[in-house]
């Protein structure tokens, strides 16, 4: 298999309006994270999906309150459920699954502003449609208004029954993250909150808004020395020397060693002795194996290498690792990633949503895995072809 397999797969999760599904079979649908981590992905390749992402998301952007589905006004959606009948073959295994839309993310909604802003750099003609900068500026606002609890951006678990209780890319951890009280802070997050708003800062002053709106555009700039001059207070354990997996509204630290400090490279959110303490940690073999980063250490009581979310490797999960990799001048490191996830994904002959790799540093396949992948899945098309022609 070869990059024609990942633009075969691009082209199967293509829905009409141009945006990618997030991934079949379970999951045709437009996602919010998903969507928009795939676009990042692709954006060299076609900036038409990531435009035809920014539009749909857009025209579903919260405007109101509501409790049971979390939309906020200027909140970007977790999904968008359209297909009834593949709601009803999912309602065993997730009972609050319905038509329409949910607002169970917290990181969706940044990544909106940031893939605003990277196809704002390559395209500055986006500032002409008003309608699509009008939502970038309350994606920006739902950031500064509701999305902080004090210094980090955080959320608040779903009513149980109605919704995800964790809502970081992270969200079918279990336990790791749904036993932390609320407000959860979730360490590549706050990545994801500071770049957004320092690309937020420079999308108010390419379209010459920092001035009409200078109490937003001050508030960012608080928000964001908030951020720097708290995050390794709070983050930073000195104990194992890594980052936390998350921190909750007691202040706890959840000290699983995870790839999300990986997340941080690309905010500009580290230092370079702090970029070098996340690199050092993440190419440690309880991590890093010859098919890619994992997602949880294999010395963390909660690892299982066939888990969804707890040791095995996600394609997109590397992506977003190398991508920062290379924003930070890493740019040997960041192929070495690419070499494994490509590896695996060509043993594999698909493109899963994750994959296993054993104690003895061998694949597993997708029907040995706890919960069996999605095949194909946008992020990972969409990291496989990142990987390869770039």
């Amino acid at each position: 298999m070869k990059i024609d397999g990942a633009k075969k797969s691009i082209e199967d999760l293509k829905s009409p309006e141009g945006f990618l599904y997030a991934g079949l079979p379970k999951f045709r649908a437009l996602f919010g994270r998903d969507s928009l981590i795939s676009s990042m992905e692709l954006l060299d390749h076609d900036r038409n999906i990531a435009m035809a992402t920014l539009q749909a998301l857009s025209s579903m952007q919260g405007s109101g309150f509501n409790q049971e589905t979390l939309e906020e006004p200027g909140k970007i959606i977790h999904e968008y459920q359209h297909d009834v009948g593949l709601i009803k073959s999912r309602t065993r295994n997730v009972p609050w699954l319905k038509h329409g839309k949910n607002y169970f993310s917290v990181d969706s909604t940044p990544l909106f502003v940031i893939l605003y802003h990277m196809l704002m750099e390559k395209d500055p003609g986006i500032l002409e449609d008003r309608g699509l900068l009008d939502s970038a500026i309350k994606a920006i606002s739902w950031i500064v208004d509701f999305g902080f609890n004090g210094h980090f951006l955080s959320y608040m678990k779903a009513m149980r029954g109605f919704g995800l209780q964790s809502q970081s890319w992270r969200d079918g951890i279990g336990a790791v993250l749904e036993n932390l009280k609320d407000p959860v802070s979730v360490v590549g997050v706050q990545g994801y909150a500071f770049s957004a708003l320092n690309r937020g800062l420079l999308i108010m002053e390419k379209a010459g808004l920092n001035e009409i709106n200078h109490i937003l555009y001050e508030r960012i700039n608080e928000l964001t020395t908030k951020l720097k001059e708290n995050f390794q207070d709070m983050f930073y354990l000195e104990e194992t020397g890594f980052y936390a997996f998350a921190v909750d509204g007691d202040g706890v630290a959840e000290k699983t060693v995870s790839s999300d400090p990986g997340h941080l490279l690309f905010s500009g959110l580290l230092n370079k002795n702090e970029e070098k303490i996340v690199i050092d940690r993440i190419f440690q073999e309880d991590l890093l194996t010859e098919y890619g980063i994992r997602c949880l250490s294999t010395k963390s009581p909660y690892f299982d290498e066939k888990a969804y979310q707890r040791g095995s490797v996600w394609p997109h999960d590397n992506f977003l690792i190398a991508m920062g990799l290379k924003f930070r001048g890493y740019h040997k490191l960041a192929a070495e990633i690419g070499t494994r996830v490509t590896r695996a994904l060509e043993e594999l002959s698909g493109m899963p949503e994750y994959f296993g790799v054993d104690r003895k540093g061998k694949l597993i396949p997708s029907g040995k895995m706890r919960i069996t992948p999605c095949d194909p899945q946008a992020w990972t098309a969409g990291a496989y072809y990142y990987f390869n022609s770039s």
